[in-house]
């Protein structure tokens, strides 16, 4: 049975309409460098087409086979379809799930639905990425209830596109996230959730094809302490965990001087200061990312 699923260990993330014509295969062998995935049952699957879709991930679950390697959730399209994916044969297999359009609204429907199930080894992935995700309020009061939930959260989600579509726009190409009005949205989330120990997830890239301004976001991703980033396509797998595995290779030592307790107290590393007292929470973050890549 698996356990409880660590922010660190998702990497990449990468998304797949369960209306794939090969879901089952690849439920069971995803993209080599794929360490975590999400079948879905939301916005990449249209309201006449969730029946297929339904229907196309239970024969696929019949025949799973779990493995450690790569770590996988379901989204499914709201609370109730949640509820009818839980009675599916081998769903104890799977690790977790992403709950969308999680807010005030929908949080005790979700938890309804999960506390009347009987697997306790569920992972859980909160999008956020309603209206209220503007109001800070709202969002203090969501921390508050999750406080709740225990070890069972992996991380939350941010849904930059629901984001961006509420507020009427949409990515250009060239422009990363941080480009947008977005940027002070995770700015907010950030200071809210991070400090009470709550992971954030890097919102998707969606221009499939502009490798170059990914890996820039991804760059900046990993200024901002985002260690995981939902993917939709193979080809951005491989750029995400190309830069993870760079960014590993440059500060892994940097960490663990950080955490010496033998190390001076302020010590020079490639021509930048550190503080073992500033740096530790940074250190220990990027220790426990190392963990996976090396």
């Amino acid at each position: 049975m698996p356990e409880h699923v660590s922010y660190f260990d998702l990497g990449a993330t990468l998304y797949t309409p369960c209306t794939h014509g090969k879901l089952s295969s690849l439920l069971q062998h995803s993209p080599s460098l794929t360490r975590s995935m999400v079948l879905c049952l939301e916005d990449s699957v249209r309201e006449d087409e969730l029946n297929l879709a339904l229907n196309n991930l239970k024969v696929s679950l019949k025949d799973f086979k779990p493995n450690t390697k790569v770590k996988r959730f379901i989204r499914p399209r709201n609370p109730l379809v949640l509820a009818e994916i839980l009675s599916y044969d081998n769903i104890d297999k799977i690790d977790g799930f992403v709950l969308p359009k999680f807010d005030l609204n929908t949080i005790d429907l979700y938890k309804k639905v999960i506390d009347k199930q009987e697997h306790s080894h569920f992972s859980y992935m909160p999008i956020l990425e309603t209206a209220q995700v503007f109001e800070r309020s709202a969002m203090i009061k969501l921390r508050q209830l999750l406080k709740e939930w225990g070890g069972t959260i992996t991380c939350l989600r941010i849904g930059g596109n629901d984001l961006m579509n509420i507020l009427g726009i949409k990515r250009l190409k060239g422009m990363t996230t941080y480009d947008t009005p977005i940027r002070s949205v995770i700015d907010q989330l950030i200071i809210i959730f991070r400090p009470e120990n709550f992971e954030l997830s890097a919102p998707v890239f969606d221009i499939i094809e502009d490798l170059e301004t990914l890996k820039k976001e991804v760059i900046i991703d990993l200024s901002y302490g985002f260690y995981a980033k939902t993917a939709i396509h193979p080809s951005q797998v491989d750029v995400i965990e190309s830069v993870f595995s760079h960014f590993i290779e440059g500060h892994s030592i940097q960490s663990e001087r950080v955490l010496d307790e033998n190390v001076s107290a302020v010590f020079k590393f490639n021509g930048q200061m550190m503080e073992r007292t500033c740096h530790r929470g940074w250190a220990t973050r990027t220790t426990q990312l190392a963990k996976r890549y090396n």
